[in-house]
């Protein structure tokens, strides 16, 4: 293969994630893989979502309750969806190409996310087959992330697939009928290397050969609500929307079957100059008002603003770029690295805010708006 990038499998010391993606991002441009960092840390337009997603965090301040008698000790992360056990709230977003950033791809980052008693949502441009992934780690609990293609028989391959090696649910990404003008990318002309390809995707006969980022994308199509439905029938697993931006969105979603919400803009990838999912969190949270699960994305660099997320409405916290950079210096030991230190600071967040359990953040902890 020409192209070379880490194969190092370490476990990391990290002070923070705005640390870790500075140097993230010096080491990809170290070695000449300046382009695939922007594609990883870029957004759409003048990325004025993407800054906001982080600084919103900002409109929120906690308001802690002190003497509980509380110690060290006291605080738990444990929670679960769907019958599904976890050790933290914080899970794994889909995101394209993990041979991007370290040798191991996404067989690293399911190893690394499974011991950190997490889950991972596999995204549909994996560099590794499905098949792959699961018998990497097969006591790994792991959701499919699907984007609808033109193609109905590739949609459906892809679906029977992801069944097959053992998925337990279904994330249905809403974005829109187009793709996302990530300015970086267009003037870096970039498009994905040939030594890793979209394994799962070419494993489809009649997959077209030669397609560059924009031609993939553009082959996925936004779903009508009835296609919800299609799909729980077609796999006999919960279907979670992800894209939602808006209380009516969700009211719909669920109206037509959706059995979880998945607030999400793709980290700003997609459509520039709207709010922030933070702001949007808490009117999408009074329209799903506990029907379904909420799964919430986009911003998360703190384990405080997993806290914020979860106080606002929040069941499940996901993290996409962060698991990369762990990836990219540690191997699976640097993916549970990155885990390990949000659990540690949401705990921290949490005993200093009189708070000891995930349920007891969802229905005692305070939060204010700021005038900033």
């Amino acid at each position: 293969m020409s192209y070379s990038i880490n194969s190092a499998e370490k476990k990391l010391s990290i002070i923070n994630l705005f640390d870790l993606e500075e140097k993230f991002q010096k080491s990809m441009q170290q070695s000449n893989h300046e382009k695939e960092a922007d594609f990883i840390l870029g957004g759409a337009g003048s990325e004025y979502t993407l800054r906001h997603n982080i600084s919103d965090f900002d409109d929120w301040e906690i308001v802690p309750s002190v003497m509980h008698g509380l110690c060290e000790d006291d605080g738990v992360t444990t929670t679960k969806i769907f019958d599904i056990d976890l050790k933290t709230p914080i899970i794994v977003s889909p995101s394209a190409a993990h041979g991007l950033v370290h040798k191991s791809a996404e067989l690293g980052t399911i190893k690394g996310t499974f011991n950190a008693g997490s889950l991972m949502t596999v995204s549909t441009f994996s560099n590794e087959l499905l098949k792959d992934i699961h018998e990497s780690s097969p006591n790994a609990p792991w959701f499919y992330q699907f984007s609808m293609d033109q193609n109905e028989k590739l949609s459906d391959f892809l679906l029977h697939e992801a069944v097959t090696q053992g998925a337990k649910a279904i994330v249905v990404g809403v974005f829109g009928a187009s793709f996302g003008r990530r300015e970086r990318d267009i003037r870096n002309n970039f498009d994905f290397d040939p030594d890793l390809p979209f394994r799962q995707l070419a494993a489809f006969p009649d997959y077209p050969k030669n397609l560059d980022i924009l031609k993939v994308n553009g082959r996925t199509r936004d779903i009508s609500p009835k296609e919800i439905a299609v799909i729980k029938k077609k796999t006999g697993l919960p279907v979670l929307i992800k894209g939602i931006q808006t209380g009516e969105d969700a009211i719909r979603a669920i109206e037509f079957g959706a059995d979880g919400i998945w607030i999400s803009n793709t980290g700003g990838r997609q459509l520039d100059g709207i709010r922030s999912t933070i702001n949007a969190l808490p009117e999408i949270a009074k329209a799903v008002n506990k029907r379904v699960p909420i799964v919430f994305d986009s911003g998360i660099r703190r384990g405080q603003q997993v806290f914020k997320a979860l106080a606002l409405g929040a069941d499940l916290i996901a993290i996409g770029r962060a698991p990369l950079y762990g990836l990219h210096f540690g191997g699976h030991k640097g993916v549970t690295s990155v885990l390990a230190q949000l659990q540690v600071e949401l705990l921290n967040t949490m005993l200093l805010s009189g708070i000891t359990t995930i349920d007891e953040i969802k229905q005692n902890a305070r939060l204010v708006r700021t005038n900033r």
